[in-house]
């Protein structure tokens, strides 16, 4: 066989597993679930366990129905999502925040866009009527989406919002053909014009990991939606400044 090739073989066999073990590994890369942290809820707040069949997750709810459900991002916990509560109740907004399957206090298996939308969904159902609105950071913003697509929420709010996992991935991995491989999509932009309901896309100019261009191009997929650029990075966006514009979007 002529040298070159058995090179050519070499180097299409090694891709090939460079290719198996990023596909094996995504779950890993995509949801780094930090080590868990005991919910703490403030005064006032209550603490509800939601029962998904393959799972149960923790559903933390403020005084008052709530007006807005958070999903964090794919970094955080629900634990931390306790300053973020009293951030918004300070804004006047009463917060509730689920946890995701694999995170936090959550039990079940490994996390999976499935296994979050269950997660989504038992909490808008257990809230009920009036429905809040959907508020998501980072890997959030397409739980956020996809609910607003379904008809759940009575509006939608994203903070560093993204196209599709598969965009992002290709940003990542531009020699890896990971528009195939990826298995959870949370293909915002496709779910875009199902979007019925008034939506505000915030993105930090300094945001290095979701790039202004994700947000801005989601924000142009969905009907009527607001698209605002802040003075801030990817995780310092979700701050006091961010609730009072979100409850200004509310109530205007």
């Amino acid at each position: 066989m002529p040298l070159a090739r058995r090179f050519l073989m070499l180097v299409a066999g090694i891709y090939a597993v460079a290719c198996a073990v990023l596909f094996g590994a995504q779950r890993t890369l995509l949801y780094p679930a930090p080590d868990p942290l005991a919910v703490r809820a403030p005064t006032g707040a209550e603490l509800r366990t939601l029962d998904l069949g393959d799972a149960t997750v923790p559903l933390m709810l403020t005084a008052g129905h709530p007006d807005v459900l958070f999903f964090h991002g794919n970094g955080g916990q629900l634990a931390r999502s306790v300053p973020t509560s009293a951030a918004a109740n300070a804004a006047g907004l009463a917060f509730a925040a689920v946890e995701y399957p694999g995170y936090g206090e959550a039990t079940g298996a490994g996390p999976s866009e499935s296994g979050i939308f269950a997660a989504a969904r038992a909490a808008l159902a257990e809230i009920g009527e009036p429905a809040p609105a959907c508020v998501g950071h980072s890997l959030g913003s397409g739980v956020a989406v996809a609910m607003a697509a379904e008809g759940r929420c009575a509006a939608v709010v994203l903070a560093s919002a993204y196209t599709s996992i598969p965009d992002m991935a290709a940003r990542q991995y531009p020699y890896f053909p990971v528009r195939l491989l990826v298995l959870d999509r949370f293909d915002s932009r496709s779910r875009a014009p199902r979007v019925a309901v008034p939506a505000l896309l915030i993105h930090g100019r300094r945001d290095t990991q979701i790039p202004p261009d994700y947000g801005e191009a989601l924000a142009a997929a969905i009907p009527g939606a607001t698209f605002e650029l802040v003075d801030r990075a990817h995780n310092d966006i979700v701050d006091a400044a961010f609730w009072a514009r979100v409850a200004g979007f509310l109530r205007p």
